[in-house]
């Protein structure tokens, strides 16, 4: 054995390691797709040329077998976890037309025909780019949701998945077990939205969809899984008793008539030309998926036949991933503009040559913060290499320093704000920068104009031009400047009118009686966006009673928590916002009160739900918070009361010790009842 190349061959094993880990156990993939396949491809070309590599690496690693061979990562210790019924597999990969006849020859082989044969019938699928999961039912009642884990152990994320619309949790006429696999994915457009309004808030950016969803499976909290509006599709079964199926078209439309998700994408071929027609087509649409998707999945039709296919160690013999091609561009960059937002946060602004990306021309790319433009060493002039993140999202991936002119200058970021020359601050919490100057014009335009937006005050006929130019004038300093503006005053203006003053007059008075929610979103708060607006209205039913919140109110809504609670607490109480409610108020401002959605039966009380329950404790958290309760994660000297089903563990223990109240489901029931709930 030569070595050297042996000693090769283990350093890219522990490399594809590394890479396992970071994609699927910790959310935060380190290399795009693309150049990780292109890794494993060339470890299994050494793997199969020296098979007796594969076992020494993996004892080397203390591994149960080669990181080319591992289904998923290990399960999260923070969860429950729970053992599949039947394991779930991973998919060999193909990349070109080639590639796809060489799979079709490898089935006919496990099938005893002639590697010739191509009278196969596929279902051609989309490889949706999210996070697998299993649910578990028995005699029709779902008992639990898990992620794929290493394949045959996952982590129990039932509340969780319990927050994706559309799952049922009961399935009639069916006895014994059934397990039903499918994608949980976060949708482009509710990526590019969570990621906008994470500008806007100045909180971290997800890296992409797949990053949100599984980030978002792996909450501990359901309410902060729910912000991610989250979606499945659901594609195949790996325990199926009494499902009256003999191919995968009938599990597709089994699963429809069972109320699940299924890609409207998927089709029957037959043979691999048609398979190969259909990847093309996939190919040229999938800028119109609503999901990110990385290829598409052809399996064998027959349910009888992908049994005599049968597995190899970690992917089934019978289907097959076709990876999209992976699209990036060169080009240069330009310069680099920095924006002030409505809080104060300055954002880079990369100008791009254009170049055409994906069926769009790409100009402009974020840069995220000072840390993203130190760490990528960006110069002026360099060459970069673009990508769309998420498919959606352009975003540079590196710099090709080989091609970096003489003359190329390192991106300097400001000391001071480009808007308003005073000195701007770093905050140790999110590595962002920040111009702290209350009177900034430019933080007083985003305000301005975020208060106004669809989404906040939802005052049409204010735009950014209109809002400029009272600035600039004077005519307003803060929003609740607005309403002070007369018929003659916007009509004498540039581009005015009496007609058009007249349409702006009437949507500042129809927007004084907004929901709440839209008036607490319009004040721009920081962690507030419009879900978070519309938890603390349901929660407070009124501004007053929003204003007069305790920290520990209003961390107590579902989805906000300490930071959340903390922040909005002191904001609220600070001059600049008391003495903009007041001049709102003072305009004639009364936004609508809501209905307090929160009873008062279990006000006071704070309860820890745990171990296996006849129903999903996202449904008991929901009862007990309507009623006025709190929900957390952990025993404490606090706790009124744990609720312990089947398996309680650690948290058992903990209440015990500290003398906590213990219920288990009957005892809930009871007390529930006692205290008029239901």
């Amino acid at each position: 054995m030569d070595q050297a190349e042996f000693a090769d061959y283990l350093t890219l094993s522990a490399q594809i390691a590394l890479h396992n880990r970071a994609y699927h156990e910790q959310d935060a993939p380190t290399i795009p797709d693309n150049e990780y396949d292109a890794l494993v491809k060339r470890l299994r070309v050494l793997e199969a040329g020296n098979p007796e590599w594969a076992e020494r690496a993996a004892a080397e690693a203390d591994a149960a077998v080669s990181p080319a061979q591992a289904v998923g990562g290990a399960p999260s210790t923070a969860f429950q976890p729970v053992n599949h019924p039947t394991p779930m597999t991973s998919l060999d990969n193909v990349f070109d037309d080639a590639e796809l006849g060489e799979w079709r020859e490898k089935l006919a082989r496990s099938l005893n025909l002639p590697p010739e044969h191509d009278e196969f019938v596929l279902t051609g699928e989309l490889k949706i780019d999210g996070l697998s999961v299993n649910l578990y039912y028995r005699d029709g009642q779902l008992q639990w949701a898990a992620t794929r884990g290493n394949g045959r152990t996952g982590e129990i994320v039932t509340a969780q998945v319990a927050t994706v619309p559309g799952i049922p949790t009961s399935l009639k006429g069916l006895s014994g077990e059934l397990e039903v696999r499918g994608e949980v994915y976060m949708g482009r457009a509710d990526f590019a939205a969570y990621n906008a309004q994470a500008e806007e808030l100045g909180t971290p950016l997800l890296k992409n969809p797949r990053n949100g969803a599984a980030g978002a499976l792996r909450q501990k909290d359901p309410e902060v899984t729910r912000t991610r509006n989250l979606k499945a599709i659901f594609y195949a079964l790996g325990k199926r008793d009494g499902v009256p199926a003999t191919t995968q078209g009938e599990v597709l439309a089994w699963l429809a008539a069972q109320g699940f998700s299924i890609s409207t994408y998927s089709e029957q071929v037959i043979g691999i030309d048609a398979a190969a027609d259909y990847h093309a087509r996939m190919t040229a649409q999938r800028q119109d998926f609503e999901f990110d998707a990385d290829g598409t999945v052809f399996k064998l039709d027959s349910l009888r036949l992908q049994e005599e296919a049968g597995f190899t160690s970690r992917a089934p013999r019978w289907a097959i991933a076709y990876k999209f091609p992976v699209e990036e561009v060169e080009t240069i960059l330009e310069s680099i503009s920095v924006n002030v937002g409505r809080t104060g946060k300055l954002t880079p602004l990369a100008h791009l040559s254009p170049r055409l990306i994906e069926g769009s021309t790409v100009s402009k790319a974020t840069l995220h913060n000072q840390d993203f433009v130190r760490d990528l060493d960006l110069h002026i002039g360099d060459t970069v290499v673009v990508r769309k993140s998420g498919g959606v999202i352009p975003q540079i991936m590196r710099v090709l320093t080989d091609k970096r002119p003489a003359d190329a200058q390192p991106f300097v970021f400001p000391t001071v704000c480009p808007e308003c020359g005073e000195p701007v601050v770093r905050a140790e919490e999110d590595a962002n920068t920040y111009c702290v100057n209350p009177v900034c014009p430019a933080q007083t335009f985003r305000l301005v104009e975020y208060f106004v937006s669809r989404g906040a005050m939802d005052i049409a006929g204010v735009g950014g031009k209109l809002i400029a130019q009272l600035l600039t004038l004077g005519l307003i300093h803060d929003a609740a400047d607005l309403y002070a503006l007369s018929a003659e005053t916007l009509a004498g203006l540039e581009r005015g009118g009496e007609k058009k003053a007249q349409n702006v007059l009437a949507e500042l008075e129809a927007s004084k009686t907004r929901p709440l929610w839209r008036l607490v979103n319009a004040l721009g708060l920081d962690h507030v966006g419009e879900r978070n607006a519309q938890a603390l209205a349901n929660a407070f039913g009124t501004l007053d009673a929003l204003m007069a919140a305790t920290p520990e109110e209003i961390e107590a809504v579902p989805g906000l928590g300490k930071v959340i609670g903390a922040s909005v607490a002191v904001a609220l109480k600070e001059e600049s916002y008391v003495n903009l409610l007041n001049k709102l108020k003072a305009a004639g401002v009364n936004p609508q009160e809501e209905e307090v959605r929160r009873g008062e039966q279990l006000k006071g009380l704070n309860f820890v739900i745990t171990g296996s329950l006849g129903r999903p404790r996202d449904a008991i958290k929901a009862e007990l918070e309507a009623a006025g309760g709190r929900v957390t994660g952990s025993v404490t000297g606090k706790t009124s009361y744990l609720i312990a089903g089947e398996d309680a563990g650690s948290k058992l223990t903990r209440a015990q010790e500290l003398e906590v109240p213990v219920l288990d489901e009957a005892g809930l029931a009871e007390l529930l009842a006692e205290k008029g709930v239901g």
